[in-house]
């Protein structure tokens, strides 16, 4: 009888697994935001792609291809001498949150003794990628409002905070928002042109602050003031409004109570202290002026 022989085979043994890993983390991720990192360690002499390489210890070829996606998305941008920065647009990603969760915090009990005092709705809100996104929004207590609520987005050319906040923008930046936002006409007095909204836009800028007349409702009237950061730059604005009957004969008090918290809510984010920034900067206007009958509110614990 022949033996009939049987071939083992050995089976190889699979390596165990890396327990200390964790699957839910992407290591491109983590690969991309170190080289990020590395970007701002020395802002005045923006590091090469070898110098980048070199010190988040990667291979060459996988940080190039790194920066170039991002540069590619515009997070990035290689300066002449061939070093790499990062561009503003990766500053503005996280602008709004911040903004969010540091301001809104502050600003709250100020808006609401506005609101209170004024019988208006009062809203905060910033710019975001053209569009005017609303961070707090204090109800008036009047039948006939118009209010938005926060976390919602609207067309900046169409409302006072939107254009507190345009104005201060390059004209390139300005006709980008046109371009991609457009102007549309959302009530009688809408500005619907390139040529009304700058000249609008002027005017906002050499008086410090923004009239919004039934441009986005009609029967509602609106004013709005920027608030400035530690750098001389506005960040975000607020605004009162209430129905066109009421705010006609009083437009200018509620003026000037919409400028005295808009200037006061930018010292408490360092304006004051930053010397470099004229006062002219806040307009003609001057907002430091005494509204009679307007207490400081205390703080609260939130």
């Amino acid at each position: 009888m022949q033996r009939r022989m049987t071939k083992l085979v050995r089976l190889k043994k699979r390596a165990p697994e890396n327990t200390g890993r964790d699957r839910s983390v992407v290591d491109v991720g983590k690969k991309i935001f170190t080289v990020l990192e590395a970007l701002t360690k020395s802002p005045r002499n923006p590091p090469s792609l070898e110098q980048v390489a070199a010190s988040v210890g990667f291979a060459k070829t996988t940080v190039y291809r790194m920066l170039n996606t991002l540069k590619e998305i515009g997070y990035v941008d290689q300066v002449a001498a061939g070093g790499y920065v990062l561009t503003p647009k990766f500053f503005e990603l996280g602008r709004p949150v911040v903004l969010h969760q540091y301001l809104v915090p502050v600003a709250r009990t100020w808006l609401e003794q506005l609101r209170l005092r004024t019988g208006g709705t009062v809203s905060l809100g910033v710019l975001d990628q053209g569009s005017l996104l609303y961070l707090a929004v204090m109800e008036s207590q009047n039948p006939y409002r118009f209010a938005m609520k926060p976390g919602d987005y609207y067309y900046a050319h169409a409302t006072a905070m939107g254009k507190c906040l345009l104005a201060y923008l390059s004209d390139d930046e300005i006709d980008a928002v046109i371009r991609n936002h457009g102007l549309p006409k959302l009530a009688s007095k809408t500005i619907t042109t390139g040529t009304q909204l700058f000249a609008e836009l002027a005017k906002v800028k050499e008086q410090g602050y923004s009239i919004n007349f039934e441009e986005n409702a009609d029967g509602v009237m609106c004013v709005g003031a920027p608030i400035w950061g530690a750098h001389g730059a506005p960040v975000a604005a607020i605004s009162i409004s209430s129905p066109t009957a009421t705010m006609q004969g009083i437009i200018d008090s509620m003026k000037n109570e919409v400028l005295r918290v808009a200037r006061q809510l930018s010292l408490m984010l360092g304006y004051g202290d930053n010397p470099c920034v004229p006062d002219t900067t806040l307009g003609k206007t001057r907002i430091a002026v005494e509204v009679p009958g307007f207490a400081e509110p205390s703080p609260k614990n939130d």
